[in-house]
């Protein structure tokens, strides 16, 4: 073991302890001499506090992950460290502890470490579906999977989960909440984008008895004290309005707060989780979003990324969903074709997790059968059958990325012709070598076809071949609402 401390007295404190335990201990007095031992010879762990002159022990484990086999690591910090504790957890850290180092979790630290150098690497682990219904497929998965966790033990840290319509972030969410064990703690949800701007502060905060014309005689907790000992979510948290960002910030630093026409001060007893399908950075460079409160918030932040970014995690999810689905109908299909997963696996599926269970949901009601094929696939998904040439039997257009033509011609009808949206043939489709933004192209796709059907969300979806659902969170993702939209 090597240790890492400034301090002499706390390296002697935990060194004597852990060769108590039969192990042998090195010392250091900061990262830079924590390296030089490293180099000379590899410990099984490199335990280390975090604020040292000359270097620190995030510098350290920075440095450590440069090395092609980095020994574990874990930190010591103090009580208001944890911040740094978690952004140490990302960097590759193993674990923290706190200071005054417990024995018992130091010995629990030690005997796992110990436990993992004789053990052989385990294989990933196969796709399974969480009791709480989060479906995990793949390393990335179960990385934001034990972050959760840790997050759910970190009760006072904000946390942040950003990803697309459909990824799972009030899954991911109501896991931060309870940690993947039976909770009975009280979990309120908020939907920021559908309370009116001058009702969000007597909503959250609640308020005193004659606070405005039209309050209740008795006045209102709000949903922050009806949360106490749990959780309060705040969705779409990049629709909050700028004057109660403020707000939040300040509850989120001090962790008080006074309900609204009162002059007594509220603890705050709940975890704080915040969720958006908006990129939030973009909207603090735009003006939209405070930079000082995204930045308290991605503390402890989780990104779940869509599955166009996971491809190959969509036919083993794709098999529990339809498994999930047979199970709760009673009825259903057993298996996809192999035909069915590859195209599944080649649609974009802008809707995520959620588009694809309603469509193996809509397959399970309207067929019978042992096996899902492909052809019944495109029946029910013609935005994704305008997207995706067949597997079966390619279709006759054909278009190049670079320099296919989106201007409106009398070629092209306003509407869909009768027999469907035309697909794409992906032998004829060239794609340019350097790397293709698909973002964009779906972006100038959907534009040009609101120019061409005059800016009409319903004759927009029809000549696509997609719900109008999907074409608003679409439009939406692209900033091409309209102020009509607001109507």
């Amino acid at each position: 073991m090597l240790l890492v401390d400034d301090h002499p007295e706390v390296r002697q404190s935990i060194g004597d302890f852990l060769e108590q335990l039969g192990h042998a201990v090195s010392h250091a007095g900061n990262g830079r001499e924590a390296l030089a031992a490293t180099a000379k010879e590899r410990p099984d762990l490199i335990i280390s506090d975090l604020r040292m002159p000359v270097m620190g022990g995030l510098d350290l484990l920075q440095a450590l992950e440069s090395l092609d086999d980095p020994p574990p690591f874990a930190l010591m910090t103090a009580f208001g460290d944890t911040e740094t504790a978690i952004e140490a957890l990302r960097l590759g850290a193993i674990d923290y502890l706190r200071k005054p180092v417990s024995v018992a979790d130091l010995h629990a630290l030690v005997e796992r470490v110990a436990a993992s150098a004789h053990t052989v690497a385990a294989p990933p682990r196969a796709a399974r579906e969480e009791a709480d219904g989060l479906v995990v497929c793949g390393e990335q998965m179960e990385r934001l999977l034990a972050m959760a966790d840790r997050l759910h033990a970190a009760r006072d840290l904000p946390c942040l989960l950003e990803g697309e319509t459909g990824t799972g972030k009030e899954l991911f969410a109501r896991r931060v909440h309870h940690g993947g064990k039976p909770s009975r703690d009280p979990y309120v949800a908020i939907n920021c984008a559908a309370i009116a701007p001058g009702l969000f502060e007597s909503e959250l905060f609640g308020y005193a008895a004659g606070a405005f014309t039209g309050a209740a005689p008795g006045g209102s907790t709000g949903k922050l004290v009806a949360a106490n000992g749990g959780t309060v979510f705040l969705d779409e948290i990049g629709d909050m309005p700028g004057e109660q960002q403020a707000k939040l910030l300040r509850l989120l630093e001090e962790r008080t707060w006074y309900p609204l026409g009162s002059n007594k001060q509220q603890k705050l007893q709940a975890r704080v989780v915040c969720a958006t399908n908006a990129r939030l950075l973009e909207q603090v460079r735009s003006g939209k979003f405070r930079e000082d409160l995204y930045y308290r918030l991605k503390v402890g932040h989780l990104r779940i990324p869509p599955l166009r970014e996971r491809r190959e995690t969509i036919v083993p999810l794709a098999r529990i969903l339809l498994e999930r689905v047979r199970r709760a109908r009673g009825r259903g299909f057993q298996r996809f074709t192999a035909e069915a997963e590859a195209f599944l696996a080649a649609q974009p599926w802008p809707g995520n997790v959620r588009q694809m269970l309603h469509l193996l949901e809509e397959a399970s009601l309207m067929w019978e059968g042992q096996a899902l094929d492909e052809t019944r696939l495109r029946e029910l998904s013609p935005e994704a059958a305008a997207a995706a040439p067949s597997l079966a039997a390619p279709a006759s257009a054909a278009l190049h990325p670079a320099s296919a033509s989106l201007s409106p011609s009398a070629s092209q009808p306003a509407s869909p012709p009768a027999h469907g949206p035309t697909a794409l043939d992906a032998s004829a489709v060239t794609l340019p070598a350097g790397g293709f933004d698909l973002d964009a192209w779906q972006r100038t796709v959907i534009g040009a076809a609101l120019e061409l059907n005059d800016g009409s969300p319903v004759r927009t979806a029809a000549y696509l071949g997609i719900t109008r659902k999907v074409l608003y969170t679409l439009r939406k993702r692209y900033g091409l609402l309209t102020s009509r939209d607001a109507e």
